[in-house]
């Protein structure tokens, strides 16, 4: 497969083995026009289908049981932390959808981050497929609100239970011409049943972390067994790639297609469309700005002492707070008031002059980093492994992360080069950082020249994952 010019993986650099194979779909079964529409009727003899089931059975046990313990902990983050749970009938694979008339092509991105990273790969198929239908399952009523807001149109359904009857009668009203996974989300039972109905998988934007592989690999054979079922893998870098050989792949399904999430950045704003936000959302203008962006418990004390003592030498500075999970921003709130801070959600708009904004709707994260001159990414202060680094640089923002971001050493070599993206080890250097931030001023225009030249030399991925797919659908 051709790699499209201008992304950060050329030809050279990714690992494609089309050259050296036969065309992709000789490893499915020949398809018919009919079945290229979405119907799929298995060619197989009943006494070739039974061990599908069975297999389906003997994972429904472990599942059961699982399903079962967690029960007290789901009803935890629904009745007490505020987690929605979705439609029942959506969840046990009742989803209201009409046969397929058309091509289907069915993508999964499991929560927030996956969906962000699918949009590219969605805007590129229905430019180069634009007779097919696309549907997109979530796992989290976030990630599906979301999912509806960035692709009006598309039809967006929760992803049911990993219990084989579930997924089987969802598949039997889907029946969609192929699968695409966001990043890593193999379920037995679900891979299982595509492979029985010759729906073909492939990964996009596939992903393990070092932690990743140390996990599944506990689950030793059936770990190897769904690692060799994708037909093929579009690995984010050359270190993902040589996760998923160590995993099982084969390394002629494998390729580097480089990071879909690439692809949906953008440059900076001008300056004077921050201005005219900032006017319009009421904010304080021409003052220190900076977003605490991704946070977890144990990280939003440390970042609202440093917010505390750039206030005692920078009065009217501002502190966006964007909690990892927005159902958070209530007790956040607390921390702030607790901290001797005045406080406001951003959804009120009400205290929009508030020394501290906690962010608490989905999706507003990434405007908090377009009026803010710094940020702070969390999930690196406490040993959670970090967040995606290049939004608030794309941005156009002085960035900082702590020392932990084991699930982007990737990404955070990438940035290594760049002086505005820097690595705090704790709460005490973070505080000196965010002082001297707010001393420079001028340092902010740099920036953002900056990343708009970063932003020129990555991307590119969508295109070479929707030529792909484009080639598996052929």
């Amino acid at each position: 497969m051709n790699s499209r010019a201008g992304g950060p993986l050329d030809g050279n650099s990714a690992r494609s083995t089309s050259t050296r194979s036969t065309s992709i779909r000789s490893d499915l079964t020949s398809a018919t026009p009919t079945q290229q529409r979405g119907y799929r009727p298995s060619t197989r003899n009943a006494s070739s289908r039974w061990w599908p089931r069975v297999c389906g059975f003997l994972f429904d046990l472990p599942m059961s049981l699982a399903y079962l313990l967690l029960t007290p902990w789901l009803i935890h983050l629904v009745l007490i932390r505020g987690r929605a749970f979705g439609s029942i009938l959506q969840r046990l694979g009742s989803w209201s959808i009409s046969l397929p008339v058309r091509e289907r092509i069915w993508i999964h991105a499991a929560s927030v981050g996956e969906v962000r990273a699918a949009v590219p790969l969605i805007r590129s198929l229905q430019e180069s497929r634009p007779g097919s239908e696309i549907v997109i399952s979530t796992m989290t009523t976030g990630a599906s609100d979301l999912a509806r807001k960035m692709n009006p149109g598309v039809q967006v359904h929760l992803l049911p239970l990993e219990l084989s009857p579930c997924i089987h009668k969802m598949l039997s009203r889907l029946r969609p011409d192929i699968l695409v996974l966001v990043e890593l989300e193999w379920w037995p039972n679900l891979l299982l049943a595509c492979h029985s109905r010759s729906i073909p998988v492939v990964v996009v934007n596939g992903r393990v972390s070092e932690k990743g592989v140390k996990r599944l690999s506990w689950l030793g054979p059936l770990a190897s067994w769904m690692a060799r079922l994708p037909l093929r893998v579009c690995a984010r870098s050359e270190v993902d790639a040589e996760r998923f050989l160590q995993l099982g792949t084969a390394p002629e399904r494998i390729q580097v297609a480089g990071d879909l999430k690439l692809d949906s950045l953008r440059g900076p704003d001008p300056l004077q469309h921050r201005r005219e936000l900032e006017q319009a959302r009421g904010y304080p203008e021409n003052q220190f700005r900076w977003t605490a962006g991704c946070t977890h418990p144990g990280e939003e004390e440390q970042v609202l002492e440093a917010h505390a003592v750039l206030l005692e030498k920078f009065p009217g500075s501002q502190l966006m707070l964007g909690p990892r999970h927005v159902e958070r921003a209530a007790t956040v709130l607390e921390l702030v008031r607790r901290a001797g801070l005045t406080g406001a959600l951003e959804s009120s708009r009400a205290g929009s002059s508030a020394s501290v904004i906690v962010i608490d709707r989905l999706g507003q994260l990434e405007e908090a980093y377009r009026i803010s001159d710094g940020a702070f990414v969390g999930g690196s202060l406490v040993p959670r492994g970090g967040h995606n680094l290049l939004e608030p640089v794309a941005a156009g923002c002085l960035t900082c992360h702590g020392p932990s971001m084991s699930n982007f050493t990737d990404m955070k070599a990438l940035l290594a080069q760049q002086p505005s993206v820097l690595e705090v080890e704790d709460g005490g250097q973070l505080t000196q950082l965010v002082c001297r931030w707010a001393a420079r001023p001028d340092a902010e225009q740099g920036q953002r020249q900056q990343a708009l030249q970063l932003i020129e030399k990555l991307g590119g991925a969508a295109g070479r994952c929707s030529d792909l797919l484009s080639e598996v659908l052929s």
